[in-house]
């Protein structure tokens, strides 16, 4: 552990949520492993992400602004390729990390001792709540029957053990990724636009030298709730079809998907379910489903951009 906890840069996506993110670097400099630095992607630079950086004394942070919003793939790619440029062979680590969760002081001091020769590690995630709110896949089909039933981590940690359990997938709002892989394998492809990226990286690096996770240490995940309840619920329905061609594209286009295939059907009824059976809807799943398994395109490509506008100007 000792090499590699003297050399994690932080690196963070953010779009305008400074409350989320100024919680967040407190985090960070409250850390029982002091961090190398942080690197932070700026989709909507106006200035304020940078003061709040200035303001920080506790660890150097770095801020890349990016006004063009690529979503969060390119910018965590972006934010790594900065933070190796900015502080080179010293970084052991990256700490890729969503603008809103909480980890506790000692969460990277757990990660760094439990990853042992994996590429990548992964904590489990909680919700506002306390229950949890989203688990790595665990590798052991055993493993991933008993996960499902543990409402909160205390269970999860109770009924498979602490860590490390290897795993085939992890959501990206917690995953430290040694310097090591990050060389051979590279960072998140940027084609994904929004929600997938970051299991398309975990698969990558399960597939060619390990990804763990640790039920020893859990990450709050607490977004501030949205002040518009209309405009979110439209930038939900925009997110979710980015995701379905996202997942249609890994299920039948990714060397490492594995068993993904078979969550597919789940995430359309919980489209269809949340948003209805109507026509557009219809439509709209239909084109995230042929654009991502017939054309082999994920949301970043001209299928998921043209689907994008169509559903603007709807709202227009």
């Amino acid at each position: 552990m000792g090499a590699m906890t003297q050399g994690v840069v932080a690196v963070v996506v953010t779009y305008r949520r400074l409350p989320e993110l100024t919680r967040l670097l407190e985090c960070l400099g409250r850390s029982t492993v002091p961090l190398l630095g942080c690197v932070i992607s700026d989709h909507s630079p106006d200035g304020s992400v940078a003061e709040v950086a200035r303001r920080i004394d506790t660890l150097e942070v770095v801020v890349r602004e990016d006004a063009s919003n690529p979503g969060p793939g390119a910018g965590w790619s972006n934010a790594a390729q900065t933070a190796i440029a900015h502080f080179g062979e010293r970084v052991t680590a990256l700490w890729y990390l969503d603008d809103d969760v909480v980890p506790e002081p000692d969460c990277l001091e757990i990660l760094c001792r439990d990853i042992g020769s994996a590429n990548a590690i992964a904590p489990l995630l909680s919700d506002t709540e306390g229950n949890l709110w989203a688990f790595p896949e665990p590798e052991e089909p055993e493993l991933r029957r008993l996960i499902r039933v543990a409402g909160q981590p205390a269970d999860a940690r109770r009924l498979i053990g602490d860590a490390p359990h290897a795993a085939c997938w992890a959501t990206g709002a917690c995953l430290l990724v040694t310097r090591r892989a990050y060389d051979r394998l590279g960072g998140h492809r940027t084609d994904f636009w929004l929600l997938g990226e970051d299991l398309e990286y975990s698969m990558r690096l399960a597939g060619e030298g390990g990804l763990v996770f640790t039920c020893r240490a859990t990450v709050p995940h607490l977004p501030n709730p949205p002040g518009d309840a209309r405009a979110a619920l439209r930038g939900g329905y925009v997110k979710f079809c980015s995701l379905l061609q996202n997942l249609s594209y890994l299920s039948f286009h990714s060397s490492h998907s594995r068993h993904m295939r078979r969550y597919l059907p789940g995430n359309f009824r919980r489209f269809f379910r949340t948003y209805g059976w109507g026509v557009t809807q219809i439509a709209d799943a239909a084109s995230c489903l042929l654009g991502g398994i017939v054309q082999g395109q994920p949301a970043g490509g001209s299928i998921g951009q043209n689907l994008r506008r169509k559903i603007a100007s709807r709202h227009a």
